[in-house]
């Protein structure tokens, strides 16, 4: 998925809804957001939005094999 296929309103509501979840930590101080399984920090919601579907469906893909 490329940052383009995620718009700035969808990447908004899919961040907002992490958080909701506790699957992402906003760091005020530091102007990032963490995407707490994988650990990496973010500065962008749309490449934390990327990021996030792309680790999703990978770890779905993972889970297939199993």
């Amino acid at each position: 998925m490329r940052q383009a296929d995620v718009d700035d309103a969808t990447a908004q509501n899919l961040v907002t809804d992490l958080v909701d979840a506790d699957v992402i930590t906003p760091v005020p101080e530091d102007y990032v957001l963490v995407h707490e399984p994988s650990g990496t920090a973010f500065d962008s919601t749309t490449q934390l939005a990327v990021f996030h579907r792309g680790w999703t469906a990978g770890r779905d893909a993972d889970g297939e094999g199993e």
